[in-house]
């Protein structure tokens, strides 16, 4: 008779403490660009093709109400264009979860600072966030957070404390910390009117030499323009969400005044940014239309600097989340960029 081969057997995590729970996951999206510069994040990119993210995450509980997470990225890492794939540590902490007014967690993690970079990038309708939100606020940072959330969870906040150093370091600039808050309402929430989300933020920092694109900060005075900030930052952010069946409409502003202390480019001023998203499902759970209208002014003391996007999208569910298949068309007007001609943005994206 013809050999038959074994059932495969299924290969389970195996706890080596005495975890309660251990999750192994992740997702990777790749994609394809062409046309026009876009943005100023685009330079340089031309049509190419890449990996934009490769995460693996390993996650577990314990008994006593600690949780922990561990989570490693490969891929380009950011949108611009770079002749390196870096494999580099993305989220890590440990937390403490007894009650749900004062979860507390160490390790690095997202600041507090504006709805749309805490937002979960794998479900959004677009392929990227906003210029502004990216520009004002801060990647992951190695601190502290308190979280908690009440009344069934219709109102809750967010704040952390971190060095200000960014992702992947462990030291501080300066003896002081990052300091960032969010919190969030839900004031409307019915099966005729829909979930109304209304959020706000705050951010603090002193910093020493900090990367902070499109102001123009310069350490070194007669120099090529090197992108580093040392003085004091103050923002806040005020966002909305509203959802209803099909339709989702959100909407974030953002504004950071800026002090540095060499005066370059002025000795303070004020960057802002707002974005108006909507979002629809033209079939239902599977074929969604977005559209959004984006403003980001690095110094609204001096005129003509400011980049004004529109980005419109559809993304085709092929099982929900898991596997998506995602098309941007990103265009406007980026001030004193040559060649900010439409993009054409796709992405494939399976979550497992």
């Amino acid at each position: 008779p013809p050999r038959t081969n074994p059932a495969p057997t299924a290969i389970v995590p195996v706890p080596a403490g005495r975890e309660t729970r251990l999750v192994l996951g992740g997702y990777t999206q790749m994609q394809a660009e062409f046309g026009g510069t876009g943005d100023a994040r685009f330079t340089g990119g031309g049509d190419r093709i890449y990996a934009r993210r490769a995460r693996i995450s390993l996650g577990g509980s314990f008994a006593e109400h600690f949780d922990f997470r561990v989570e490693g990225e490969f891929g380009a890492g950011s949108i611009t264009p770079d002749s390196a794939v870096r494999a580099k540590a993305n989220e890590i902490y440990f937390g403490w979860n007894r009650y749900p007014g004062a979860a507390v967690r160490f390790g690095q993690l997202k600041p507090a600072f504006s709805a749309e970079l805490l937002a979960t990038q794998s479900k959004s309708p677009f392929i990227e966030r906003s210029l502004g939100s990216e520009r004002l606020g801060d990647g992951r940072q190695v601190g502290g957070a308190v979280s908690g959330s009440f009344a069934d969870q219709h109102a809750g906040y967010l704040v952390f404390v971190g060095n200000g150093s960014g992702s992947n370091s462990s030291r501080n600039d300066n003896r002081k910390f990052l300091q960032t808050a969010h919190v969030y309402a839900v004031p409307l929430a019915s099966a005729t009117a829909g979930e109304l989300t209304l959020g706000a933020s705050a951010l603090h920092s002193t910093d020493n030499g900090i990367t902070k694109s499109g102001p123009n900060f310069d350490a070194t005075p007669g120099g090529a323009i090197d992108n580093l900030f040392a003085g004091t930052r103050d923002g806040w952010g005020l966002d909305a969400a509203w959802h209803l069946g099909r339709f989702d409409l959100s909407s974030e502003l953002l504004r950071v005044r800026y002090r540095p202390v060499n005066a370059i480019p002025d000795r303070s001023f004020t960057a802002e940014s707002w974005q108006l998203s909507a979002a629809y499902y033209l079939v239902p759970r599977q074929l969604q239309a977005a559209l959004r209208r984006e403003r980001f002014d690095p110094n609204s003391a001096r005129g003509g600097d400011a980049t004004e996007n529109w980005l419109a999208g559809l993304s085709y569910n092929l099982k929900g989340d898991d596997l998506r298949i995602l098309v941007d068309y990103l265009f406007g007007r980026a001030a004193g960029l040559t060649g900010d001609d439409g993009r054409l943005l796709t992405r494939f994206q399976i979550v497992y």
